[in-house]
């Protein structure tokens, strides 16, 4: 709690204690004047007193009653404002957290897209292995034109992830998906590479 805080509630209790005492004092007085005897000038000149006493306390206690509810109003006040506060907060929050699941949903298909291309990229360099002619190397060609252009898709969906999460001010999904990139390009590069050293179709 603040400073600031302590303050306004230390206005609030010292108001409901002020107010509090003066009610006591007043009861007491009034107990004592419908108690004191009429009986002589100087038991009425005493009853007179306490009577005018009375109608002071009466004013104070109004005053203390003002100051008591304009107390409580500040502490009103101040809830409210921290109401609205956390109202928008909780706002921010949920719309937070659905972008978040959005991104989340989107690196877990790109994260299913990269364990596929790498299940196809174990089956291609089998089938290259397994090639013996030129003919079975030829007919390997559209399968690697295919597997090249799905990896630079994948990349590239990598790349727009990274940059939704960037500007959406979430570091660890953009750094994720732009290392996934790194890794699908540096596979998609080794691929083009071995391809081409080996003499295949489609590595240019």
């Amino acid at each position: 709690m603040s400073k600031r805080d302590k303050s306004q509630e230390s206005e609030l209790v010292a108001a409901a204690r002020a107010l509090d005492e003066g009610l006591e004092r007043f009861e007491a007085l009034s107990e004592q004047l419908q108690k004191a005897p009429l009986q002589s000038e100087k038991h009425l000149e005493r009853a007179s007193a306490t009577l005018k006493s009375l109608a002071d306390m009466d004013d104070q206690l109004r005053a203390r009653v003002t100051a008591l509810v304009a107390a409580i109003s500040q502490v009103r006040d101040r809830q409210q404002t921290q109401a609205e506060a956390v109202h928008q907060k909780a706002q921010e929050l949920q719309e937070r957290t659905e972008v978040f699941k959005d991104l989340l949903v989107r690196y877990g298909n790109m994260g299913q897209s990269a364990a596929e291309l790498n299940v196809q990229m174990q089956q291609f360099a089998q089938q290259r292995q397994q090639a013996k002619t030129a003919e079975e190397t030829a007919a390997l060609a559209s399968t690697f034109q295919a597997l090249h252009e799905r990896m630079g898709q994948v990349a590239d969906e990598a790349q727009s992830l990274s940059q939704a999460a960037d500007e959406k001010e979430f570091g660890d999904v953009a750094r994720q998906a732009d290392s996934l990139r790194q890794q699908i390009l540096s596979a998609r590069n080794k691929m083009s590479l071995l391809q081409k050293s080996l003499g295949g179709p489609g590595a240019s």
